[in-house]
């Protein structure tokens, strides 16, 4: 499973998970939450933040603004305002990846009850380690965008690298939740230490890039690796029981 046609046969069998009624149910209330939010709190503190926003904008910029005209002043505003959508965007994607910390369970077992009913399910990981990964995770984002900030200004290949602390967040959090969701704790760890995953993760990350639908797309990438990982015990299921034939 771990190539491109592997990745293709469990994106295949995803998609009718998707467009149930219940993950079409569990996919729009987090999303619609998170928009009106924090496009709630960024449209009420609008004024503020682009005022100061403009305030840190060099005094040589700021007079020439004011020299040139309304024209170039409306045209700061606007891109200002689009920056802020642009953070509603973004901070609406980090918080539904962080409400899927809570559908996941739900998300397994509904592809446990329909797919895999043969896979026993572990003991669960407790929420409070799951939190606890995910604020770690978090904390190691901020920082990497920190020291990645500066390769902005390098053209398309700044864009690229900025991308690889999303990817890293993303591993952390989705697949370590899911994968001991599914596989329990012994068996998620012989996953890591195989290195057996970079592919499929890799890939399936690469579908939240896509404009409009990474809206949508966290719910899928996590039946994606819910898949992936049931492949995983599926796989050692039967491994273990050859010997014993």
């Amino acid at each position: 499973m771990d190539s491109m046609q592997g990745f293709l046969a469990i994106l295949h069998k995803s998609k009718k998970d998707f467009f149930s009624l219940p993950m079409i149910i569990l996919n729009i209330a987090p999303i619609a939450l998170g928009l009106a939010l924090w496009g709630g709190i960024l449209y009420a503190f609008s004024d503020i933040l682009i005022a100061y926003t403009k305030e840190l904008l060099p005094e040589s910029w700021q007079a020439y603004i004011q020299a040139t005209g309304g024209i170039l002043a409306q045209g700061v505003t606007i891109s200002l305002y689009v920056l802020l959508g642009f953070c509603v965007i973004l901070l609406a994607l980090v918080g539904n990846v962080f409400v899927s910390i809570f559908y996941t369970p739900l998300v397994v077992g509904y592809i446990r009850k329909h797919h895999y009913p043969q896979i026993s399910k572990p003991t669960s990981l407790p929420m409070t380690a799951a939190l606890q990964q995910f604020l770690k995770a978090f904390v190691l984002l901020c920082a990497l965008c920190v020291v990645c900030l500066p390769m902005l200004f390098i053209p398309i290949i700044g864009g690229a690298i900025m991308l690889v602390p999303f990817f890293i967040f993303f591993y952390q959090t989705m697949l370590f939740d899911i994968g001991h969701e599914v596989l329990g704790v012994e068996q998620y760890t012989k996953l890591q230490a195989a290195k057996r995953k970079y592919t499929t993760t890799l890939l399936t990350y690469l579908l939240g890039l896509i404009p409009i639908l990474n809206f949508f797309t966290p719910l899928l990438q996590v039946i994606i690796l819910s898949h992936y990982c049931f492949h995983i015990a599926t796989q050692s299921n039967a491994a273990h029981a050859s010997p014993a034939r």
